[in-house]
């Protein structure tokens, strides 16, 4: 993992770049998870499971509050930079991401 400061500011810069400002929970949430992401990846596998939750207890809210809030900053993210998206995918896309997917492709674009 990389050091916790610069991990911070390239995931504020991305998330920022993106269109998800801290005006919305989601930004919080994903700093939160993508944080979680890079300590075990595997957390990818079931963010149903062992990310939501988390995030959850962490801002005493419900799972279903932050999946929620993660789906409108992925929203928010591929009406104002699908472009940045589509290079993060390395395709074109056709349509929003799902939360998971939108999580997989923020990690792997903070660790490359």
């Amino acid at each position: 993992m990389m050091e916790s400061s610069t991990f911070h500011t390239q995931t504020r810069e991305l998330l920022l770049d993106l269109g998800i400002t801290p005006n919305y929970t989601g930004y919080f949430y994903l700093t939160d998870a993508l944080e979680m992401i890079s300590e075990e990846p595997q957390r990818l596998l079931q963010v149903t499971k062992r990310v939501y939750p988390e995030i959850a207890g962490r801002y005493n809210t419900s799972a279903p509050a932050v999946e929620r809030c993660m789906r409108t900053a992925a929203e928010i993210a591929w009406k104002t930079n699908p472009e940045l998206l589509q290079k993060l995918v390395g395709h074109q896309l056709y349509k929003r991401l799902k939360v998971g997917k939108f999580l997989a492709v923020l990690s792997l674009g903070l660790i490359s």
